[in-house]
C-alpha cells in the first residue's frame, strides 16, 4: 500500500511538471507567433541547443547526487547488519548467563531496528532504538562486571560500532538533495520548455509529437530523481534484506 501511495504521489508531481512544460512551450510559441519581425534562424537554434545541454548537465548532476545518497544508504544497511551480527557473536563467546542475556538484548534491538524495514514511523523507531540501546548497554556493563578477561572488550567495541551504525543511518536518511537544487532544476526545465516553444515558432505543430516525447523523457528523469531522494516514502527503497538475514542467524 505504501508503494502504491508513493507511486501515486510521484505520478501527480510528474503530471504537474509535464503540464507545466507544455504550458511554458505554448506560451513561448504564442510569444513567437505574435512577433511579426521574428524569424527562425540558426542563432536561435544554437540558443536552444545550449539551453538543453545545460539542462542535461543539471539533470546529470542531480541524478548523480541522488544515486550516491542511495548507494550510501544501501552500504550503511549492510554495515549495521554486520555490526549487529558481530556484537551478537562476541556476546556469546563465553556461553554464560550474562553473555546469553546480552545476546537476547541484541536480538530485541535487531527487532526494533527492523521497524525501518517495515516502514514504521522513523521517529518511533528511533525512540525505541534509544530505549533499547540503554538496555543493551546495561547488559554490556553486567558482562564486563563478571569477567575481567580481554573477552568483554571485543563485545564492548562491537556494541559501540552497532550503535554508531544506527546513528549513521539516521543521519544519512536526513541527508536529502537541497530543496534549492530541486527548485532550480524544475524551474530551469520549465523555462527550457518555453524556449523550445519559442524557437519552434510556426513549426511547433509539426514537431508536436517529438516535443511531447522530449517533455515525457524529462519528466521521467526528474521524477526518478525525486523518488531516489525519498529514502522511506519513495517507490525505490533500499533493500533491508541484510537486517532480516542477521536476525535469522540469531535463531537457534
Amino acid at each position: 500500500m505504501d508503494f502504491v501511495t508513493a507511486k501515486l504521489a510521484l505520478g501527480w508531481v510528474g503530471l504537474a511538471l509535464f503540464l507545466g512544460m507544455a504550458a511554458a512551450a505554448w506560451i513561448g510559441n504564442r510569444v513567437r507567433t505574435r512577433r511579426t519581425d521574428a524569424a527562425n534562424d540558426a542563432e536561435e537554434g544554437y540558443l536552444l541547443s545550449a539551453a538543453l545541454a545545460l539542462l542535461g548537465l543539471l539533470i546529470a548532476f542531480t541524478f548523480s547526487l541522488a544515486v550516491s545518497r542511495y548507494d550510501d544508504r544501501r552500504e550503511l544497511v549492510v554495515q549495521e547488519a554486520n555490526a549487529i551480527g558481530t556484537a551478537w557473536l562476541r556476546a556469546g563467546v563465553r556461553g554464560d548467563p550474562a553473555g546469553r542475556e546480552l545476546q537476547a538484548a541484541i536480538a530485541d534491538y535487531t527487532e526494533v531496528r527492523l521497524g525501518l524495514s517495515r516502514l514504521e514511523p522513523a521517529d518511533q523507531v528511533e525512540a525505541a532504538t534509544g530505549r533499547q540501546q540503554v538496555l543493551v548497554w546495561n547488559k554490556v556493563r553486567a558482562l564486563v562486571a563478571t569477567d575481567t578477561s580481554p573477552i568483554p572488550a571485543g563485545a564492548v567495541a562491537a556494541v559501540n560500532e552497532m550503535f554508531d551504525m544506527a546513528g549513521a543511518r539516521k543521519a544519512e536518511r536526513a541527508a536529502r538533495i537541497p530543496g534549492e537544487v530541486l527548485f532550480v532544476l524544475m524551474a530551469y526545465t520549465v523555462i527550457a520548455a518555453g524556449i523550445v516553444g519559442y524557437v519552434l515558432g510556426a513549426n511547433a505543430r509539426r514537431h508536436r509529437a517529438v516535443t511531447a516525447i522530449l517533455f515525457l523523457l524529462l519528466t521521467m528523469a526528474i521524477t526518478l530523481i525525486l523518488d531516489l531522494d525519498r529514502p522511506r516514502s519513495g517507490a525505490i527503497t533500499v533493500s533491508q534484506q541484510p537486517m532480516w538475514d542477521v536476525q535469522a542467524s540469531m535463531r537457534p
